[in-house]
C-alpha cells in the first residue's frame, strides 16, 4: 500500500509539472501585455540561441519547440506555429527542400519569447533556407541563406554571412513593409576583424562581436542613428 501511495503521489508531481509547462507561454504572454498597458517595460527573456547549444539540428530543433510551449509543435515532419489571433503557419517538409537533400528540413532555428518571433530554417545538407514569422501579426521576412539575429525590441536585424576570406556583416532596419540596410561591414569606415563572429545583441543599439583572437569588437548606433564600429570591450 506504501509503494501504491507513492507512485500515485510522484504521478502527482509529474502531471502537476506537465501542466505548468503547458501554461507557462500564455501565463508569460499576458504579463508582458499587462506590462505594456501599464507602460512598464516588460523583462527580456533569453532566446533559443542564448538557452541552448547548437550542436545538433534535431536536438536544438526539439528544445527550441520546447522553449516555445503551446506555441510551437513537430507534427512528424512538419512544423505547426500558432499566432497571437489564434491561426496557424505549417511547414511541411513536403513543400520544402531540405529534407529531399539529405538535411533535417524544416525545424525552428529560434524563438524570441520577449517579442514572440519565430525564426524557421528549412535546413539543407551543406546550408539552409531562413524566414522569421512575428507571431503577433503573422507577418513573414524573408532571408534567404542567411540567418537572422534580432534586436532585443525586434525592430532590427543582424546578418552574418560566411566567405572564404572574410564575414559580411549588414544590419536590416525590418519594421517597413521592405528590409531597409542601415550599415553593412563592406561599407564600415573602420574594418572588423576578417573572420569576426556575432556574439549578442547587448540592447538595442550595441552589438557584441568578436574576433578570431577573442577580443571583443562591438556596434553601436549613435545618437544621430548612425553605426560605427568600436573596438573598446562591452562586459
Amino acid at each position: 500500500m506504501a509503494a501504491k501511495g507513492e507512485a500515485t503521489v510522484r504521478n502527482f508531481v509529474l502531471l502537476f509539472a506537465s501542466l505548468v509547462v503547458l501554461v507557462d507561454a500564455p501565463l508569460l504572454a499576458s504579463a508582458e501585455q499587462s506590462s505594456e498597458q501599464t507602460g512598464a517595460p516588460a523583462s527580456r527573456v533569453k532566446t533559443c540561441n542564448e538557452s541552448f547549444s547548437r550542436d545538433a539540428t534535431a536536438e536544438f530543433n526539439a528544445w527550441c519547440v520546447a522553449l516555445a510551449g503551446p506555441l510551437a509543435a513537430m507534427r512528424g515532419n512538419t512544423l505547426v506555429l500558432r499566432m497571437d489571433n489564434g491561426s496557424r503557419k505549417i511547414f511541411d517538409n513536403k513543400n520544402g527542400f531540405g529534407r529531399s537533400e539529405g538535411g533535417f528540413g524544416y525545424g525552428l532555428a529560434d524563438f524570441y519569447p520577449s517579442t514572440r518571433i519565430f525564426v524557421v530554417c528549412d535546413h539543407g545538407a551543406d546550408g539552409g533556407q531562413c524566414m522569421a514569422i512575428e507571431g503577433r501579426t503573422g507577418r513573414e521576412l524573408d532571408f534567404g541563406n542567411v540567418f537572422p539575429q534580432f534586436s532585443p525590441d525586434g525592430n532590427l536585424v543582424l546578418t552574418e554571412e560566411g566567405g572564404e576570406d572574410e564575414t559580411t556583416f549588414e544590419i536590416l532596419d525590418v519594421r517597413g513593409k521592405k528590409q531597409r540596410p542601415v550599415w553593412t561591414s563592406k561599407e564600415s569606415k573602420t574594418p572588423l576583424p576578417a573572420k569576426a563572429t556575432f556574439v549578442a545583441w547587448i540592447d538595442d543599439k550595441t552589438i557584441k562581436l568578436e574576433s578570431p583572437d577573442k577580443k571583443p569588437v562591438v556596434l553601436t548606433q549613435g545618437s544621430d542613428g548612425t553605426w560605427s564600429v568600436n573596438a573598446a570591450p562591452v562586459k
